[in-house]
């Protein structure tokens, strides 16, 4: 394997940093390697708001649940998928941006802004920067807007937390068997079994970490979250109408 690779396999999410700024160069290069990201019809659905501002960052930490490592960060980088520059483009050639009426236009800016936050991941810790991926902007997706002043048609998705490790490491997060995300030729159907090994390796994971012999199992957890939890981000779908996504 090469160095990439391993970097890609070593791969683990930040939440605390030290206080050292990342320079501009580092950030160009963060930002140059996530505008070449592949992109649906090179339409390139995606803009990204980088925050470096403290008063800023702290406002975002709050409206993304008091998440303390977005204002500790050195930056914080939101990813919106946008059609506003779509808009301007079909009415430069007198067309209607009929897109917008249907779910497709969601599922191609969320895609593309994944693939362009996952390139800017991998683009930071080829530099020895921290990251860690923050779906909290959707709980409060219109004061965010207004916060970054997103034009129509521009919506943050996820936000991406970035700044030099504070020592040590964390752990790496354990992963469902690979048999149950990678499917040769055709679909397993191996989910209860990967998920009752999942619940395992998560348990030792948190034995090793803290100590305790007794947690709540990963799948209850999960559960949890999207029966109730995912209530928290329940905003989305009127913003996301409100902002002239009217898909049916």
């Amino acid at each position: 394997m090469n160095d990439f690779i391993n970097q890609l396999h070593n791969h683990r999410s930040v939440r605390t940093f030290t206080d050292k700024k990342l320079t501009q160069k580092q950030l160009d290069a963060i930002m140059g390697a996530a505008i070449q990201a592949p992109n649906w019809i090179n339409g390139q659905q995606v803009s990204v708001i980088v925050v470096t501002d403290e008063e800023r960052k702290r406002r975002l930490a709050e409206l993304s649940g008091n998440q303390k490592h977005i204002d500790d960060a050195a930056a914080f980088l939101v990813f919106c998928m946008d059609y506003s520059r779509a808009k301007h483009i079909t009415e430069l050639h007198d067309k209607k941006l009929e897109v917008m009426e249907n779910i497709e236009a969601v599922l191609v800016g969320s895609t593309d802004v994944g693939i362009a936050l996952g390139t800017a991941v991998a683009a930071a810790e080829s530099m020895g920067i921290g990251t860690v991926p923050i779906g909290g902007v959707r709980r409060s997706p219109a004061e965010i807007s207004e916060l970054l002043e997103l034009p129509e048609l521009a919506f943050p998705i996820s936000g991406l937390a970035i700044g030099y490790p504070a020592d040590p490491l964390p752990a790496q997060s354990p992963r469902i068997p690979t048999e149950a995300f990678y499917h040769k030729e055709t679909y397993v159907q191996n989910q209860r079994e990967a998920v009752e090994e999942m619940d395992k390796r998560q348990q030792e994971a948190i034995k090793v970490r803290t100590g305790k012999t007794k947690a709540h199992p990963w799948s209850e957890r999960i559960a949890a979250f999207y029966s109730e939890r995912y209530k928290e981000y329940g905003k989305v779908t009127d913003v996301l109408k409100q902002n002239g996504y009217d898909y049916k």
